[in-house]
């Protein structure tokens, strides 16, 4: 479930990236957003390289609860001077270990046949993206760009809760 609501989230903004970035003006365009969403990507990659194994379940909480935050962000402040280039950051700091900590998890529920369940993971991850592409294009012909950002919220509020609840299975 992780995975599903992980991955459309983040990917149903992604996909539309360009319409957002529409969207809110921002400054230097979709150069500058993708810069922006790559640093923090970069940086959060190398914090999960670190420390998945000790905190899977922080870093799990942290990514969703990052990315309802920058959401929020373009939701607020997105056309304001300096603001949109902060959420895009945030936003590739929750983006950056989605892969990593999603993947650690799945190892840790297994004990045997940790290649089957990786697979089967891999595969909802696609799936998800192919969900999330599909969901947010139909969102974005009838509704504003603005419209995949409260869709990402909706769908990370549940993984929020899970990841939070899930003390056992993340550890």
């Amino acid at each position: 479930m992780l995975t599903l609501f992980g991955v459309i989230a983040h990917y149903g903004v992604y996909v539309y990236i360009t319409s957002l970035v529409d969207e809110i003006q921002l400054a230097g365009g979709v150069e500058s957003a993708l810069l922006f969403f790559g640093i923090g990507s970069l940086i959060s990659v190398l914090l999960a390289i670190k420390y998945t194994d000790k905190y899977l379940r922080l870093l799990t909480i942290a990514m969703f609860a990052l990315l309802i935050f920058s959401m929020g962000v373009f939701l607020m402040f997105g056309g304001t001077k300096g603001m949109g280039h902060l959420a895009f950051f945030l936003w590739g700091l929750s983006f950056g270990p989605l892969v990593t900590l999603l993947q650690a998890a799945v190892s840790r529920q297994v004990e045997t046949a940790k290649d089957v369940a990786t697979s089967v993971q891999s595969s909802v991850f696609n799936l998800s993206i192919m969900i999330a592409s599909s969901v947010a294009g139909l969102l974005l012909g009838v509704y504003s760009p603005m419209s995949l950002v409260y869709f990402a919220i909706a769908l990370s509020v549940p993984g929020l809760i899970i990841s939070f609840l899930s003390k056992k299975t993340l550890g």
